[in-house]
């Protein structure tokens, strides 16, 4: 981070966080994220809702980060994934998650567990080690709603095909973009 920017005030609101990210300010950022408290009425423009997935809605971008609401029902889980070599953090804005985390063993062709735990509401979890492969999974009794901040928007990641034991690139899309239907060109 510059010397020349000035220090950040607490960050109190979800638009607070994007200009904060947008100014740069990832660090401190990152240091009041166990801090940070979004309202269930600043992100219902950019909550959707899919029966048979998760939703990804990106409510900010730019080439130096990525911030995404992702919207489960019951039950939802992402695959085994990593972040194709960015640091990220997710805040549990409602709900609460199973996490497991794994290392790949590329002798066997398998993902192995190596710790699991569970992420309730308001708290953080993050990924720092660019080798760290997980998933998540809504535990909580109905909807739950998880904000993911990456350090570089993510394109590509690995995803482990648990039908094939193989690793496996994904393009991530989105289903909104700034709270509008995102419509791939």
């Amino acid at each position: 981070m510059s010397a020349e920017k000035e220090s950040l005030e607490l960050i109190s609101s979800l638009d607070e966080l994007i200009s904060a990210l947008k100014s740069g300010h990832y660090q401190e950022v990152l240091n009041q994220s166990n801090d940070l408290k979004i309202s269930a009425s600043e992100i219902e423009h950019y909550t959707t809702w899919n029966d048979s997935r998760y939703t990804r809605n990106c409510i900010a971008r730019n080439e130096d980060f990525e911030l995404i609401l992702l919207c489960w029902e019951e039950g939802q889980k992402t695959a085994i994934h990593c972040h194709n070599q960015q640091e990220c953090w997710v805040k549990v804005i409602q709900g609460n998650f199973a996490e497991c985390f794994y290392e790949y063993d590329d002798v066997h062709n398998r993902m192995n567990p190596t710790n699991e735990g569970h992420v309730g509401q308001n708290e953080v979890t993050t990924i720092e080690n660019s080798n760290t492969y997980h998933s998540l999974e809504n535990i909580y009794k109905g909807r739950s709603v998880s904000l993911h901040l990456y350090m570089k928007p993510i394109v590509k990641c690995n995803v482990y095909n648990q039908t094939t034991n193989q690793l496996e690139s994904k393009t991530l899309t989105y289903d909104t973009f700034e709270g509008e239907v995102f419509v791939k060109s």
